[in-house]
């Protein structure tokens, strides 16, 4: 009856502990969890859920290995063989994220191109004019792959006062739309995490010059 007891007090106390650090918390598991992601990170059209088990699989297998290696007393050289295929995994998703960035020009699924022409709408740009919107275009794409947010959304705002009426930022602005509704779908129950769609629906509102969307 004690140790029922002992038991119900240290999950009472581990519940009001993590309750009273959750902004702390979220900050720690946003910091760990969001860099792994962006790894892991191939595609829109692969769930992120998805990627994640392959890691926790590979992670397990190494685990695994380590008990049985442990429990049987077998040789702990044994273990180079789930680490090697941790290290194979990880580079093969490395590798086909870079192959997609490159097919599709940094983009998944839309294609974004700095490069594509609306001539009913560049015309209006002198040619010092649409170098420099192209510049600014490709480095605020850049700045958002690298989450240099702030920079993204201040590039942003120029190529929205210098290319106004280009058809091309209402493009990037619906893909960046696009995005921030995947990632709010995915952060929905996550308030700490809630700033990186917000910081999408930010891209867009920069470049349309329109109220900004928030993920609710």
């Amino acid at each position: 009856m004690k140790d029922g007891k002992s038991v119900f007090v240290v999950l009472a106390l581990t519940v009001f502990v993590v309750y009273v650090m959750r902004n702390f918390l979220g900050k720690l598991s946003a910091f760990f969890f969001v860099p792994i992601d962006n790894l892991l990170f191939i595609s829109h059209s692969i769930p992120p859920f998805l990627m994640w088990m392959v890691l926790g699989l590979l992670i397990g297998l190494i685990y695994g290995s380590f008990v049985s290696i442990k429990k049987f007393k077998l040789d702990y050289k044994l273990l180079v063989y789930p680490g090697l295929a941790l290290l194979i995994g990880v580079s093969l998703i490395l590798l086909a994220s870079f192959v997609v960035k490159k097919v599709k020009g940094g983009n998944e699924s839309d294609s974004i191109s700095v490069e594509t022409e609306d001539k009913g709408n560049r015309r209006f740009l002198t040619a010092a004019n649409r170098a420099k919107l192209n510049k600014i275009l490709e480095k605020g794409i850049q700045a958002v792959e690298n989450e240099r947010y702030e920079t993204a959304e201040e590039l942003f705002i120029k190529a929205a006062s210098i290319g106004k009426g280009d058809s091309r930022l209402d493009s990037l602005a619906k893909v960046y739309i696009n995005i921030g509704h995947d990632k709010c779908t995915l952060f929905k129950r996550d308030s700490q995490l809630k700033y990186i769609p917000n910081y999408y629906y930010k891209y867009a509102a920069a470049l349309t010059n329109r109220p900004q969307e928030v993920c609710k």
